[in-house]
C-alpha cells in the first residue's frame, strides 16, 4: 500500500512541483494551502507523514503542528518542517514540538527524499 503524505504550504508552484516529484516516487498525495485545511486534512485523513510550512495564512505552521500532536488521533504522525524561515530559534520551537526533520528552502530534493524515506524505514 502506498504511503500517503500531506502537503502544507500556500505556494502553489512548489506543491505542485513537490507533487510530481512524490507520485513518481510512488507516494500518493494530499494538499493543504493553509493551517485550517491542514488540521482538518490531518485528522480526517490520518496521513503517513506531514510536510509542514511553518510560516503560511490562517495560522502559522507551529500551531498546526502544536494541534497535531496534541490530538490522540494525530500525535504520532510524523512532520517534516519545509520552510523559508532559517532562524535557530523557530527551528528549536519546531524540534520542541516533535519535527522528524526541518529543511530550509530551496529544499534539496534528493535529500528531502531521503529523509521521508529514514522516517517511513523508522515507522
Amino acid at each position: 500500500m502506498e504511503k500517503k503524505i500531506l502537503i502544507v504550504d500556500d505556494e502553489k508552484d512548489f506543491v505542485r512541483v513537490l507533487t510530481i516529484r512524490l507520485e513518481r516516487t510512488g507516494y500518493q498525495v494530499v494538499v493543504a494551502f493553509d493551517a485550517v485545511q491542514a488540521v482538518t486534512q490531518t485528522v480526517q485523513l490520518k496521513p503517513d507523514l506531514i510536510l509542514l510550512d511553518i510560516r503560511m495564512p490562517a495560522g502559522g505552521g507551529l500551531e498546526v503542528l502544536k494541534n497535531i500532536k496534541a490530538n490522540d488521533k494525530t500525535f504520532g504522525i510524523p512532520v517534516i518542517a519545509l520552510t523559508a524561515i532559517s532562524d535557530e530559534p523557530t527551528k528549536e520551537a519546531a524540534e520542541k514540538l516533535g519535527v522528524s526533520g526541518y529543511f530550509v528552502k530551496p529544499v534539496d530534493m534528493d535529500q528531502l527524499l531521503g529523509k521521508i524515506r529514514e522516517v517511513f524505514a523508522k515507522g
